[in-house]
């Protein structure tokens, strides 16, 4: 059997893909909300509304208001086309905190409000057959255009394809694993 030479080139450089890849991620202090992650803060019965959330990527809420309501509850108003336009900003590495759980959904603030003013993130579909806790609709489907926020209804306008929940890494260097070795069980016998 002929083993290929350690020093090639292409060795070499997959090694040095990996190292980098592994300092990469060991050096980010985020990471995604996965469905695997969020088993294990359940299973350590962390209370989420006390973890603090992230967005990844931004995006913009906007709806036509008319002239005579220029009292909005937040964002800015905007004149684009002749229409004013009530926009609301929410820019990447946002904090947010859990109002709710809901039916596997969390319904996340980014801003101090009611939860009429949360964003809902469920659990999708993702790269390697994981999921990823990303903004969703009311019935939990992550393609849509517009969305319910203050009691109104937005346009979504994404900056990148989709909007992801991160939380700091911080949170598993803390977590306490509950460990129980299991004794074993035998059969008494019956032929003493």
């Amino acid at each position: 059997m002929v083993t290929p030479p350690t020093n090639s080139p292409e060795v070499m450089k997959k090694i040095l893909f990996i190292i980098g890849v592994i300092t990469l991620s060991s050096c980010q202090k985020n990471v995604y909300l996965t469905g695997s992650l969020m088993h294990q803060l359940q299973e350590n019965e962390l209370d989420l509304t006390r973890i603090q959330f992230y967005n990844d990527n931004p995006l913009y809420l906007e709806r036509e208001v008319p002239s005579s309501d220029a009292n909005i509850k937040s964002g800015k108003v905007v004149f684009k086309n002749g229409r004013y336009i009530n926009r609301i900003a929410l820019e990447k590495n946002t904090p947010g905190v859990v109002q709710i759980e809901n039916n596997g959904h969390l319904m996340i603030a980014f801003e101090k409000s009611n939860e009429e003013s949360s964003l809902r993130f469920g659990p999708v579909a993702g790269e390697k057959g994981e999921y990823f806790y990303q903004l969703v609709d009311t019935q939990g489907n992550p393609m849509f255009s517009r969305i319910d926020y203050e009691g109104s209804k937005y346009l979504v306008i994404y900056k990148k394809p989709r909007v992801r929940i991160m939380l700091s890494r911080s949170v598993f260097t803390n977590m306490k694993v509950k460990v129980r070795r299991m004794k074993g069980n035998k059969i008494k016998s019956q032929f003493k």
